[in-house]
């Protein structure tokens, strides 16, 4: 009887939720029911539930609902082999749901193919197109879920061919730092060679980002080699070392502070950086001579050559050597007001920098740079007081106002 009753029950919701969608269209979906009934409704017709975790405020889940989950195609895979429900994750029965799978929901949408038992076998999350939805999901099903990969990935397996799909399912969960992590090792464990192989590239090619590491400096002295033999967008790879060349001889030369805003003491990093130039100089960066010009001022300060650091960052900013922006030369006065204690050179930084402000005075744009914290750096440093809290309050009112419409910009859009 208690069978009957639970089929009649079933059957009764599957008719409800058909009224809210074209007939024969699309997934057919219980929304915000009874967790417990949904399970005993998944045990009587032995199926999987595929659960849609969204909130209201989503526009990613908005997409799904409107574009993919109302498909013809996905609408018959998902209503012949799951249940289906969708929970908004902030209303009801969301909320406990919500916090019952809080260690698989990343993001929203968030999408899980629960068993009989409630326990989630396989993860997918933000927006889908449509075969990628049903691919993903029916290998979930069919035992080839990403929580199956994560065991055989523990269990030592290193293959090609297996962790291509393991890195499809993760993807497909929008685990992208786990992407990361397995491709890199992979990559640590094969001969540099293999990077000549095509279906290797096809999964390694993005992740090749870490200047010192044998992968990159192989790809950037075999750039010609490889973009013969792998026809890869040329363009697109030298923007992507490019860019990580970049970045990691910024963290070595460009002002550092700690929690309390105090200016850090370079370090002396003299093998990553000839590595880092090295690199750069081979693959002809376009701005190549602009870190040539950085690295010698960098070096110049770690020997505490000030009056040399001074004329140098001078000349190079007449030619432009510095780029086209004055926030290096900013912090690179702010650097030598912190170490430097010759007050006739602190004199010309303050002169240079009153000189920078006055010319942003001039600037209507709204995007202006402002030197007061500078200001105030180099005027408490030569011992004047109210005017290095003159310029400390104008740093703060300036900041405060720039807070509150990035706030206020934030809000209406």
């Amino acid at each position: 009887m208690f069978r009957i009753g639970i089929l009649i029950y079933s059957l009764c919701i599957l008719v409800m939720t058909g009224y809210a969608q074209d007939k024969g269209r699309g997934i057919h979906f219980i929304e915000g029911e009874e967790w417990q009934k949904i399970l005993q409704i998944a045990q009587e017709q032995d199926k999987y539930i595929f659960m849609d975790c969204y909130t209201s405020w989503c526009g990613p889940c908005k997409a799904l609902s409107k574009d993919i989950f109302t498909k013809n195609e996905v609408g018959d895979f998902f209503n012949t082999h799951f249940i289906n429900v969708k929970y908004d994750m902030e209303k009801g029965v969301g909320k406990e749901l919500r916090n019952r799978y809080q260690s698989y929901i990343i993001g929203y949408p968030t999408l899980l193919l629960i068993d009989k038992k409630g326990e989630v076998v396989h993860q997918m999350a933000g927006f889908q197109e449509a075969d990628v939805l049903i691919d993903g999901m029916k290998a979930g099903m069919e035992g080839q879920s990403l929580f199956a990969f994560r065991k055989r990935y523990a269990a030592g397996e290193r293959s090609l061919e297996f962790i291509k799909a393991y890195v499809k399912a993760l993807n497909g969960a929008f685990l992208k730092d786990d992407i990361e992590k397995i491709v890199k090792e992979y990559m640590q464990n094969m001969p540099l060679e293999k990077l000549q192989d095509q279906e290797v590239w096809e999964l390694v090619g993005t992740y090749i980002k870490d200047p010192y590491s044998p992968q990159f400096e192989y790809v950037v002295f075999h750039l010609d080699r490889l973009a013969v033999r792998l026809k890869f967008d040329r363009f697109q790879l030298e923007r992507q070392l490019n860019w990580a060349l970049e970045k990691a001889l910024k963290q070595l030369i460009e002002l550092k502070k700690d929690e309390q805003e105090n200016i850090l003491p370079y370090r002396r990093e003299t093998g990553k950086i000839d590595t880092l130039m090295r690199l750069i100089d081979r693959a002809n960066l376009k701005r190549a001579e602009e870190y040539r010009a950085k690295k010698r001022i960098f070096e110049l300060q770690l020997d505490g050559n000030w009056p040399e650091v001074y004329n140098y960052l001078t000349v190079c900013r007449d030619i432009k050597a510095l780029g086209y922006s004055d926030s290096y030369l900013n912090e690179m006065i702010q650097y030598m007001t912190q170490y430097c204690k010759d007050k006739k050179l602190l004199r010309k930084l303050l002169i240079l920098t009153e000189q920078l402000q006055v010319q942003e005075d001039k600037n209507e744009s709204r995007l202006r740079s402002f030197y007061y914290d500078t200001l105030a750096m180099l005027y408490e440093k030569l011992g004047n007081k109210t005017l290095a809290t003159e310029y400390r309050e104008k740093d703060k009112r300036i900041k405060a106002e720039r807070a509150k419409e990035f706030e206020e910009f934030m809000k209406k859009n």
